[in-house]
């Protein structure tokens, strides 16, 4: 851990205890709390704060392995998109972050992601993997949730030129989907609408629950993802295909 990159992150805004916690886990991987205090030679009760706020603010995720909560980076591109300015300051530690990310990321990690941060977070996830996206169960509360971040969440996912598979929920409205450029929908059946929605792309996988703290569970595995994608197939046949016209909004 830089010093110097400790002074750029309390420059952006960050709290000296969340940078060295943050930073501390991009070094070790998955660690408790306790063992990145210890690493980052912080009191306890300060660590477990800091991994709170960062939590919140979508730059770590968590795990629980027999009854134990373990903490993980979340990719400091993240830091990008929650800093409005000094881009340059955070510009020059990110290539140096990303190594030591990539070098502690596990082949299988299940992480949690909280509140709207949260979801903006496993949301930009989606698009930097550039594989098709398919949403099962949607319930469109994304939309109604964080309006602003997915107008532009759209227009990014056609400019990579992203497809879609989308099997809504009964009820939602399919014109919710008319701004994606690759986009293909189909309706459920009523009886099989839940709130509970099933992202699959890539190797990735996630289980996304709406309530009023929202929150995510991301799982990076080929075989569970792989499990997934067979369940959505059995869906996508129930489904019954909706015409949407696509509308620009550039």
């Amino acid at each position: 851990m830089k010093s110097e990159h400790i002074e750029i992150m309390q420059k952006i805004g960050f709290k000296g205890t969340e940078a060295k916690a943050y930073l501390t886990l991009l070094e070790t991987g998955k660690s408790l709390a306790g063992a990145v205090a210890d690493r980052a030679k912080l009191h306890r009760r300060n660590t477990y704060d800091a991994l709170e706020h960062l939590l919140q603010k979508g730059l770590v995720s968590y795990t629980i392995s027999n009854n134990k909560k373990y903490w993980m980076a979340v990719h400091p591109d993240r830091i990008q998109s929650i800093i409005k300015g000094n881009e340059a300051l955070v510009a020059s530690m990110l290539p140096e972050l990303a190594l030591k990310f990539n070098s502690t990321k596990l082949k299988q990690t299940v992480e949690v992601l909280e509140g709207l941060g949260g979801m903006k977070t496993f949301y930009n996830d989606t698009l930097k993997e550039k594989h098709e996206i398919i949403i099962l169960f949607s319930t469109g509360n994304a939309y109604k949730r964080l309006p602003i971040f997915m107008r532009n969440y759209y227009r990014q996912a056609n400019k990579a030129k992203i497809k879609v598979n989308v099997l809504l929920n009964p009820g939602i409205d399919k014109d919710l989907y008319m701004y994606y450029k690759y986009c293909e929908v189909k309706v459920l059946p009523k009886y099989f609408s839940t709130l509970t929605q099933l992202f699959i792309y890539g190797n990735k996988s996630a289980i996304v629950f709406w309530s009023e703290d929202p929150i995510c569970i991301l799982i990076t595995s080929k075989e569970i993802t792989s499990g997934f994608r067979k369940y959505f197939e059995i869906f996508w046949k129930i489904g019954k295909r909706v015409k949407v016209e696509y509308h620009s909004r550039e």
